[in-house]
């Protein structure tokens, strides 16, 4: 009766482990995936952060005696808002944004940008005044929050209100190439065990 029995028993210790077996081999390919997964999405979002993180730029060019043109350069795809601080006695006109885009309120230019790389306008008041315009950037993609650079020797202008509540006034340092490299190796060679695996169980 017991010689009956067992091939039935070996059959089932059999099927036991090949299931046990193929169940911790598809757990750890599953696992394999994840890691993978979530490597390349750090990486990705450095990659996005240290991309998007940049320093907005003035310059300044003459156009009358009493009137300068002002142009900030900003890094491609950033979405930050701005404030420039004129000094006393002068005016702004002809902003290179759309109306919904910018407010002024009185010395005080809010513009918010959606894309632009430049964005421009005219500041008409006295020769010497245009060196003491001040302002401050916030990345809303990166969150980096800094001043607005200033070419040349200018006079103290006015405190700047910023876009928002700063937190720190130095932009934040995007990842070192190295890491990011190495991250990218890591997530690729994970992906290659992780299908070299899936085909050795098929």
């Amino acid at each position: 009766m017991t010689n009956c029995y067992f091939p039935i028993l070996v059959q089932t210790n059999y099927n036991h482990y090949y299931l046990l077996y193929h169940s911790q081999r598809t757990i750890h390919m599953k696992r394999g995936h994840l890691i993978t997964g979530i490597v390349s999405f750090f990486l990705c979002a450095m990659l996005v952060q240290g991309a998007a993180a940049g320093i907005v730029e003035r310059s300044i060019e003459p156009a009358e005696p009493t009137t300068s043109r002002v142009v900030l350069t900003l890094p491609a795809e950033t979405v930050a808002g701005i404030v420039e601080v004129l000094p006393p006695g002068t005016e702004v006109s002809e902003v290179s944004l759309p109306p919904d885009q910018y407010r002024v309120e009185g010395t005080t230019l809010f513009l918010a940008v959606i894309g632009e790389r430049e964005v421009s306008y005219l500041m008409h008041g006295p020769p010497d005044s245009a060196g003491a315009i001040r302002g401050t950037w916030t990345d809303y993609l990166s969150g980096e929050e800094g001043t607005v650079g200033v070419h040349g020797d200018g006079m103290q202008g006015a405190e700047v209100p910023p876009a928002v509540p700063l937190t720190a006034v130095t932009p934040k340092a995007g990842p070192p190439l190295p890491l990011l490299l190495a991250m990218a190796g890591v997530a690729f060679v994970g992906a290659a065990r992780c299908r070299l695996r899936g085909r050795e169980g098929q």
